[in-house]
């Protein structure tokens, strides 16, 4: 079957469906095509958290920035898919005494509003908290549904003419020379095979960019690395428990529903189809939680998931090592590969996270308008999603 359309999307994550919400939204006609069902990648298996920014606040302020930007933007445009659980960055005993006013001053430099609390206040609060907890600094950090986000954004952009493509899986990006002109991609449940002409093709597979580009013959340096978290049975605490220390392994309790999950672990892996939840990698977030909330010791292990997070490093001179996944930046790039490879009418957006993937799909939908010769602003930020 053949069709035709002004911008393909590739990918049905939290970017992809909000690209495809942004673009119709502006007047384009677009397609979407996911290879599963919506948010089935990452934006379906992270730990639910709506970043405050806290966590970013000391070491990287630009994305601390996007986040408490976007986190309050998302309350207003998706209500229904977040609980305002609100959060705690907790000392305890054992922890640096000098980090807490260095992130204290680092969130007062990037305007994510806190309190600190002592210990006993903390406790009065949540009273699950460890007696080894010092202090507590109050965030606006929530629970959010990666699915309704997804399923909001398409509802949208729906409604302004998008057709989307589920459990069909883009095969090959079709070039004529030095530029992009479209996909072919096939129906799974049904065999059929579409070829679609576009003028642009926007890749959002997050940490499946490398692998998209590789289609259209690109290569995008990506460093696929791998969470492992923890679901416990029940929900001992209101709101996001955080560590009060540069960012490490198990420093986060998620209350998601009626259950709380812990994370997370950062582990660089090859192949984001390919990887295992380790023995050790179950241990350490059940240790590192019940240093937080000791009572977690008793709680019945309900199950284990993975998100493999969208890394991008650009490019390097050969000799150097590539960095470990903590030390890779968590902002989002939006590559136009019409500048950085010569091939036009394709573009990459990759990194980030879920609180920032609005944005993220207005700066892309931003170059492929300019691209295009199109002046239309964006508004996602000022129309809510549809609910139900």
């Amino acid at each position: 079957m053949k069709l035709e359309t002004q911008v393909v999307v590739i990918g049905g994550g939290a970017t992809g469906t909000a690209v495809l919400r942004d673009l119709t939204m502006r007047g384009l006609k677009a397609m979407l095509f996911e290879r599963g069902n919506l948010s089935e990648g990452t934006s379906g298996n992270f730990h639910g958290l709506l970043h405050s920014g806290g966590r970013y606040a000391v070491k990287d302020k630009p994305a601390a920035v996007e986040c408490i930007e976007e986190n309050d933007i998302l309350r207003r445009i998706a209500p229904q898919a977040i609980e305002d659980t609100g959060g705690f960055f907790v000392t305890l005993d054992d922890d640096d005494e000098a980090f807490l006013p260095i992130f204290l001053k680092g969130c007062a430099e990037v305007g994510i509003p806190t309190e600190l609390l002592s210990g006993d206040e903390a406790r009065r609060l949540e009273p699950a908290l460890s007696p080894q907890v010092r202090h507590a600094v109050t965030v606006p950090d929530a629970s959010i549904d990666g699915w309704d986000l997804c399923t909001g954004a398409v509802a949208s952009a729906k409604e302004y003419g998008a057709r989307t493509f589920l459990y069909t899986p883009v095969v090959e990006i079709l070039r004529q020379g030095d530029r992009v002109v479209g996909i072919k991609a096939v129906d799974q449940s049904t065999g059929d095979e579409y070829i679609v002409h576009a003028d642009y093709v926007v890749s959002a597979t997050g940490p499946w960019a490398g692998k998209t580009a590789r289609l259209a013959g690109i290569e995008v340096p990506m460093v696929p690395n791998k969470g492992t978290m923890v679901v416990l049975d029940s929900r001992p605490v209101k709101r996001v428990i955080n560590r009060c220390r540069k960012p490490t392994d198990g420093d986060i309790i998620v209350p998601v529903g009626t259950t709380i999950v812990l994370g997370t672990t950062s582990v660089n892996i090859e192949d984001p189809d390919e990887f295992s939840i380790e023995e050790w990698e179950v241990d350490l977030m059940l240790d590192e939680g019940i240093k937080m909330v000791p009572m977690i010791e008793d709680m019945r292990l309900q199950r284990c998931f993975v998100a493999v997070r969208p890394l991008y490093e650009p490019p390097v001179e050969a000799e150097e090592e590539a960095e470990e996944g903590r030390e890779v930046s968590r902002a989002f790039y939006v590559l136009d590969h019409e500048q950085l490879d010569g091939v036009g009418g394709f573009v990459t957006i990759t990194g980030g996270k879920l609180t920032t993937s609005r944005l993220m799909a207005e700066k892309v939908v931003d170059l492929v308008c300019a691209r295009m010769g199109i002046d239309v602003p964006c508004r996602t930020h000022l129309e809510p999603l549809p609910t139900g």
